[in-house]
């Protein structure tokens, strides 16, 4: 049940960002730097669509991870 709850607020908390997200955007939901997202994506940790040279992500992705690691998010001083 915490699940669903956790689920739909980081739901809506992404809500005015599209389903396919840039790199910029990614880095701005997660408040993350650059390289640091650039290193989820080669690690596998966040999932990337194939696309050519652009890197691309899906919202879905980015609330995925921002769940797994809720831990981080709740630590912050921010």
């Amino acid at each position: 049940m915490a699940n669903r709850t956790t689920r739909k607020s980081a739901a809506q908390m992404f809500k005015k960002y599209p389903d396919v997200v840039s790199m910029k955007e990614v880095c701005e939901m997660l408040h993350i730097s650059r390289n640091y997202a650039y290193k989820l994506i080669k690690t596998g940790e966040l999932q990337r669509m194939d696309s050519c040279r652009i890197i691309r992500v899906t919202k879905r992705a980015v609330i995925d991870y921002a769940e797994k690691n809720q831990h981080y998010f709740e630590d912050s001083p921010v």
